[in-house]
């Protein structure tokens, strides 16, 4: 059995922690003995990992990475800040040494796995990448990557540098290993991709759970995320109201929270629309919702390997999504929907085109449910980038 140890910042609600929670629960106990060592034991996401998994929490200076600076009280909250400072006037790399020098080596596992890739130099987040190559003590050591490598902040000479030394950079897309190959070409051997686990049965639990009923005198199109600026929803917003003003009835869901809420609200109302943009807040349950709705609409400006997407393959949506690194593989040639142009032009043009042939719309989710969905290639490449050359 591969005594193997995985490296995160904590279990609250995002795509990365949703992405190791699926891993964790399609790994074979009886071939690997996971040990979760979490920067602070905190999330929603602890509550749902498999009794199989024994979780850690780090005490040493790098927990410190494991919440963000208002979560903090005392002589914490104090030495958050003056890294976080260090990390801004002098790059986040001389913050890593300084905690680096009281940090205890942890030892006796085959692998060590660092689910978090770095970002910007001057931010105070991640570090589990800089723990698994400077802490621990394995005989291979791997790197999860889930951000677009160049578009995210990370490709700088500290970091690229950092990058080399792992075994592997394991990707969670074909597109997002592209990516990153492009920016770093010398490391193209190590990279390979390692696509998301899902809990497709789950998923399809969940959907069922709850009852969500959607006027059916509507087309009812659905966009889950966190309201930030990166991912776009304003552009999702304007785009229907284009196509309402072209005679489509079509109501927008939006599913979660964030510090855009309040604009995008305000934005609706400026537009005209808040009869048909509703704002259902972050939900534990979101499965209902997307599986009612006739159109997943994914409208960021870059990803890596959105989670919403397989999900809604899963329950049968069709997706309608902007170019990013990992589209073509996920919806085009997955012939789960459309991709268009990253610009609202094009988000407001395929989006009435789409609306326009709705036997085409059938068309693509009675495909969709046709098709099986397992992680069985997802557990292959895992199983690949952690063993022994």
């Amino acid at each position: 059995m591969k005594e193997l140890l995985i490296v995160n910042n904590n279990m609250k609600v995002g795509g990365v922690q949703k992405s190791l929670c699926n891993l964790l629960w399609s790994l074979d106990p009886t071939e690997y003995h996971v040990t979760l060592l979490l920067f602070s034991k905190t999330g929603a996401y602890l509550d749902e990992l498999p009794d199989t998994v024994d979780v850690m929490e780090e005490t040493g200076p790098f927990r410190l990475f494991g919440k963000s600076q208002t979560e903090y009280k005392g002589m914490d909250a104090v030495k958050r800040t003056c890294l976080a400072l260090i990390c801004r006037f002098f790059g986040r790399d001389t913050a890593v040494r300084l905690m680096r020098k009281r940090q205890p080596t942890v030892r006796g596992y085959d692998c060590a796995v660092s689910f978090l890739n770095n970002g910007p130099k001057d931010l105070l987040y991640g570090g589990t990448q800089d723990f698994v190559l400077y802490c621990t003590e394995a005989g291979r050591k791997v790197l999860f990557l889930h951000s677009d490598y160049d578009r995210s902040g990370s490709h700088y000479p500290q970091n690229d540098r950092a990058v080399a030394q792992f075994d592997t950079i394991a990707a969670c897309s074909e597109g997002c290993r592209r990516a990153f190959v492009a920016a770093l070409p010398d490391l193209a051997d190590r990279c390979v991709a390692v696509r998301n686990c899902h809990r497709y049965d789950e998923i399809r639990r969940l959907a069922d759970a709850d009852t969500v009923v959607y006027d059916r005198d509507a087309i009812h199109a659905v966009t889950v995320a966190r309201m930030t600026p990166r991912k776009g929803v304003d552009r999702a917003i304007r785009a229907l109201a284009v196509a309402r003003k072209a005679g489509h009835p079509i109501v927008l869901h939006v599913v979660g929270d964030g510090p855009k809420r309040g604009s995008l609200q305000q934005l609706a109302e400026e537009l005209a629309v808040t009869d048909a943009v509703i704002f259902h807040g972050e939900l534990s349950n979101p499965y209902p919702y997307i599986k009612q709705a006739d159109l997943m609409l994914l409208t960021s400006y870059h990803e890596a390997a959105p989670m919403v997407i397989e999900e809604a393959r899963c329950l049968g949506v069709p997706i309608l999504s902007t170019e990013i690194i990992s589209t073509k593989e996920m919806v085009t040639e997955a012939q789960a929907g459309w991709v268009c142009d990253n610009d609202q032009a094009a988000i407001d043009e395929t989006l009435c085109r789409v609306l326009a042939d709705l036997d085409g719309l059938l068309a693509v989710k009675q495909r969709l449910l046709a098709t099986p969905m397992d992680n069985r290639e997802a557990l292959e490449q895992f199983s690949a980038a952690v063993s022994a050359k």
